[in-house]
């Protein structure tokens, strides 16, 4: 018989995704402004305000990626925790992500074309096939994913770097009839999402992986770990906020402008300070965690339904910020502080709700 999951470990990695949750929801409804050309974040607005230009640039230097990057590899972290295995595992993990992709595709046509379920679906069916192969193997495939990752870049820094003459899009915020501007949605999501799993799908497979080999090491849950990952935290955590500091620094005088060119060397380059960044706090969050019980149990409850929240927070900027809802398009700061009541009020719901799974989840969990 197989052990059972340790409760800690588990419950650790709730609490990652609950935390994952905020720096999405406030990216997504902070760049709203911006689709569908430019993101991920809008120019901090009204223009001239310093409070607005201040949390712009907080969000811009050390939120923007976070949320996205860590649920990815929480993703590949869950799969290393399941207890699927062999054919019948694999098969209800494709029944899984078969509904993933679903869900994805109606929430990028419908509500959001900024959605990552698509493309987590995606990454996550080849991550299924690579569950039980040795932990060798999958060093292996994460080096090849980093080359690829890195050229990737590369032909984007010079695809970007081109002069080519551009019609500017229709703002998604401008006020349209539904059916206008659910067409204009629907296509502008069904080409990002082509050009993301062409160009873009070895990031989050990149990130799965090394969340599945985490999970396989027992990184956040077995002792031997724990100096290692302190060392680590300790060592690495300053440098990582100062290098994603001055990345933002760099970039914010055409960033604040709502420079196109500029907004896309950021689009390009700003997940791999992000990933230094995490690599750094994540560890420390989990040692935190475990020595800290009343967090833990604040935090993880949240954790076990991101997907609703996620979707709901889509529901609500849709019928807030878009041109088929009421167009209503207020300051960065109103709008980081409605990413955080909504965060803190997903907490409050996820204590009310208790053990009970939102309908989303348990009809994924099927």
């Amino acid at each position: 018989m197989s052990p059972a999951r340790p409760p800690q470990r588990v419950a650790a990695v709730d609490a990652l995704r609950a935390l994952a949750l905020l720096p999405v929801v406030a990216v997504n409804w902070g760049g709203y402004g911006a689709l569908p050309d430019m993101g991920p974040m809008s120019p901090p607005t009204p223009a001239g305000s310093v409070l607005a230009e201040a949390v712009s640039w907080f969000l811009h230097a050390l939120i923007a990626g976070k949320g996205i990057s860590l649920l990815a590899f929480l993703f590949g972290y869950s799969q290393g925790l399941s207890q699927d295995r062999g054919e019948a595992g694999l098969a209800r993990r494709r029944r899984r992500l078969g509904k993933l992709l679903l869900l994805g595709v109606l929430h990028g046509t419908l509500l959001y074309m900024g959605d990552i379920l698509t493309l987590y679906a995606v990454a996550g069916s080849v991550l299924a096939l690579w569950a039980g192969i040795r932990l060798s193997e999958m060093k292996v495939r994460i080096g090849v994913l980093l080359l690829l990752e890195l050229g990737v870049i590369a032909l984007t820094f010079v695809m970007a770097s081109m002069t080519l003459d551009h019609v500017p899009s229709t703002p998604l915020a401008q006020p349209a009839t539904w059916a206008d501007w659910t067409l204009r949605n629907a296509g502008h999501f069904l080409s990002t999402t082509i050009a993301f799993v062409i160009l873009g799908l070895p990031t989050p497979l990149l990130l799965m992986a090394a969340g599945l080999m985490s999970a396989r090491l027992r990184l956040f849950s077995h002792p031997r770990w724990e100096p290692m990952l302190a060392r680590w935290s300790r060592r690495w955590l300053l440098p990582a906020v100062g290098v994603n500091i001055a990345f933002a620094s760099l970039l914010w005088p055409g960033l604040r402008e709502g420079d196109a060119f500029v907004s896309g060397q950021y689009a390009i380059f700003y997940l791999f300070p992000t990933l230094l960044l995490l690599s750094a706090a994540v560890p420390a969050v989990v040692l935190r965690l475990r020595r800290d019980p009343r967090l833990l149990a604040l935090l993880a409850p949240l954790g076990r339904h991101t997907l609703t929240l996620y979707l709901t927070s889509s529901v609500v900027s849709f019928a807030l910020f878009s041109g088929a809802g009421l167009s209503w398009q207020p300051g960065t700061v109103v709008v980081a502080l409605l990413s955080l009541a909504y965060w803190v009020g997903g907490v409050a719901l996820a204590h009310v709700i208790g053990a009970r799974r939102l309908p989303l989840e348990s009809w994924l969990s099927r």
